[in-house]
């Protein structure tokens, strides 16, 4: 709906060290990159095939970094947008170092539910967290699952945008907005024991 993940709290849930060596995959116009900046000592990098500035370009299934290179690799909100997830997965875990973590993220069952709802649409049995789950099952990395849950207020002219996104044709009704929803981002993290 144009407004950014609050990047903030899905940070503090990873609580990763403050010198811990990022590399955000999918990074676009670089907003987490920015925020992990603002509070980390270590290397930051992002990498985008449409990058925003201070992003490199590139592609997820072919990174140009060292095999090693990383604390944390992240893949947030990214996986339903790659050609090759398997080929992403295996080159985002080359790049961890031993001791590591992949963080993969997505949209989960409860995202936007309430406007679904409003909008006469159902609500998605799990939706792009269901794709994330059976990649981590298919390239046979046990994870962790968290959940970053944060209220949000959706008003009418949200609920036109998402709409509008979908591509869908579906009427924005104002009479039933704002509607009180939850942001939620389903998370898991995989440790690199090797």
């Amino acid at each position: 709906m144009g407004v950014a993940w609050p990047h903030q709290p899905f940070l503090e849930v990873l609580a990763l060290p403050p010198d811990a060596d990022l590399l955000d995959i999918g990074a676009g116009e670089g907003a987490l990159v920015r925020e992990w900046r603002r509070r980390s000592t270590g290397r930051t990098e992002g990498i985008d095939p449409r990058p925003g500035a201070g992003i490199h370009r590139g592609r997820a299934e072919a990174l140009p970094y060292m095999t090693g290179a990383f604390d944390a690799v992240l893949l947030v909100r990214t996986l339903a947008h790659l050609p090759d997830v398997s080929a992403a997965l295996l080159e985002a875990w080359r790049v961890l170092r031993p001791g590591g973590r992949l963080v993969l993220a997505a949209h989960g069952a409860d995202h936007l539910r309430a406007t679904w709802h409003a909008l006469g649409r159902p609500a998605a049995d799990g939706g792009p967290e269901n794709a994330l789950r059976a990649a981590l099952a298919e390239a046979r990395h046990p994870a962790l699952r968290l959940d970053v849950r944060r209220p949000i207020s959706v008003a009418a002219a949200d609920a036109r945008e998402l709409v509008d996104t979908y591509g869908l044709s579906v009427s924005a009704n104002g009479q039933r907005f704002p509607e009180q929803d939850t942001a939620h981002l389903a998370v898991y993290l995989a440790y690199k024991t090797n």
